[in-house]
């Protein structure tokens, strides 16, 4: 797990005071990380050039855009023709002697008014475009000047795009009022920013390299920490290092049926698959129900269940709800997995507030729309989850601590907390690929949970192994359009053998 951070200037002030390290010897280190990145993009001596290779910076007034400026004079002395567009005068003091350096070394300077044309001159040679415009203090709009690059630049396709510590036109949130410019790779500087995991930052920010300024990461990032990035190393899987076992040793998925009886299933079949030693579908005598020859099926909970999956094609009014959620109030010792239609039932709210504890909940954003006006903890759009998704996770599991909630989305939020805490421990997981844009997957979600709890993973282990189970098993098919639930199965129980 990495650490990522809400505002890292604090980080930068520390720095500077602790270990003596200017600003500028800060920034000279933030422009030898992009030289580094342009340079591994503009191409080798053998590469077909009207000229020689370009790269254009776009550059703003603050001390984004004199790392900017600072980046054009280091490139000034490779056989690279390197302009800059200023999208607005130097304002900050840093920005101003950077600008002057590179001026000295005959860097090229552009207006705003003179990029189309530079960019129908180097159409060929162009090979970077480097964002320097907005920091990650910024917030509103993107002026008009900026807005006009950040289109021009967007619409540069052979271009490799790099963006300066965030991409220009995101906020520190990682929300956007307007136009954004969208990196291949964002060079992001000292520490991971939590801007750059929102939902709106998956298309923008690209690829993101963490550059050091002149210390450790240990040393540098010496602050509380506001979530941990998930990685792949980060999953555990449930092997079986015992021989002398037998199903039971695995534990018992109950996953309810309802009204679209495929949810349960899909489900159902992905818990079989992830480890856990037997799978009864519970139906509460509904008629009709198709049960796969692999899992089992009963009327009510079977004795010695030990996780429990609700919500997924359930239907069936509150009645249907309350009846199952009233199980669960009595047996808050079998932990469960709490999906779909279950977060729009009034039964919720009872339910959490008797047991929270053992509880994983794996809304998408209009179902944790629908589950906090339930649990009467406001009313908010769809549109207020994606941009306040942390702020609105943190207000429910202020109150409902020991519950875990993963709310899914482009990137994955998984937060709980616990008992006594004064915040929220965040998990953001960055893995997932819009393949999994399809019905079905998050049955698969639930189903991975669902099996974990019923080995014994803790809650918060088994939302985040699951999420991280999930997503690398969506990055094994081949196409993004051509994902279903019994691929994605099939391919979680292949990533044990990548091992």
């Amino acid at each position: 797990m990495q650490h990522i951070f809400t505002d890292t200037r604090v980080l930068d002030a520390r720095a500077r005071e602790t270990y003596g390290l200017t600003e500028d010897i800060m920034m000279e280190n933030a422009a030898a990380a992009l030289e580094q990145a342009v340079l591994a993009h503009t191409g080798s001596s053998t590469d077909v050039h009207l000229n020689r290779a370009a790269v254009l910076v776009l550059a703003g007034g603050g001390n984004n855009g004199a790392d900017g400026y600072a980046l054009a004079r280091r490139l000034a002395s490779k056989d690279i023709g390197v302009t800059v567009c200023a999208v607005a005068e130097p304002k900050s003091p840093l920005c101003t002697v950077q600008k002057e350096r590179a001026a000295r070394l005959g860097v090229r300077f552009i207006s705003v008014e003179e990029l189309d044309e530079y960019l129908e001159e180097t159409s060929i040679d162009l090979k970077v475009i480097a964002d320097c415009m907005f920091g990650s203090g910024f917030h509103g709009s993107l002026p008009a000047e900026a807005a006009a690059a950040a289109f021009a630049a967007n619409a540069c396709r052979d271009a490799y795009k790099l963006a300066c510590d965030i991409p220009s036109g995101l906020d520190g949130s990682g929300n956007a009022e307007g136009a954004v410019f969208h990196a291949d790779e964002t060079v992001t500087m000292g520490a991971l920013k939590l801007a750059l995991f929102s939902d709106r930052a998956k298309d923008a920010a690209g690829h993101i390299t963490l550059a050091g300024l002149g210390v450790s990461r240990t040393a540098f990032e010496n602050g509380e920490a506001a979530a941990e990035l998930l990685e792949e190393k980060d999953l555990r899987l449930p092997h079986r290092p015992r021989q002398q076992v037998h199903k039971g040793s695995f534990g018992h998925v109950a996953v309810v049926t309802g009204e679209k009886a495929g949810a349960a299933v899909i489900a159902g079949t992905a818990a079989l698959n992830f480890g856990a030693g037997l799978v009864t579908l519970v139906h509460g005598g509904r008629s009709g129900v198709q049960v796969p020859f692999e899992l089992m099926a009963a009327e009510a909970f079977p004795e010695g269940t030990s996780a429990v999956a609700l919500g997924m094609g359930l239907g069936g009014g509150e009645s249907t709800a309350d009846a199952y959620c009233g199980w669960l109030r009595e047996h808050k010792d079998v932990p469960c997995v709490l999906d779909a239609d279950i977060c729009r039932s009034a039964a919720i709210r009872q339910l959490l507030e008797e047991r929270s504890r053992g509880t994983v909940l794996t809304p998408h954003p209009r179902e944790f729309a629908a589950l906090l006006a339930g649990c009467r903890l406001g009313t908010f759009s769809v549109q207020d989850v994606l941009s306040r998704r942390r702020e609105l996770m943190q207000r429910f599991c202020s109150a409902f601590p020991e519950a875990v909630l993963l709310v899914k989305g482009a990137n994955t939020f998984i937060g709980t907390q616990r008992g006594g805490e004064p915040g929220m421990r965040l998990y953001i997981q960055t893995l997932g690929t819009n393949a999994l844009a399809k019905a079905g997957s998050g049955d698969v979600l639930s189903g991975l949970t669902a099996a974990l709890l019923a080995q014994g993973y803790v809650p918060l282990e088994a939302a985040a192994a699951a999420s991280l189970a999930h997503a690398l098993a969506a990055r094994r098919i081949r196409t993004d359009y051509a994902l279903t639930p019994s691929a994605l199965i099939a391919q979680v129980a292949e990533l044990g053998q990548a091992e």
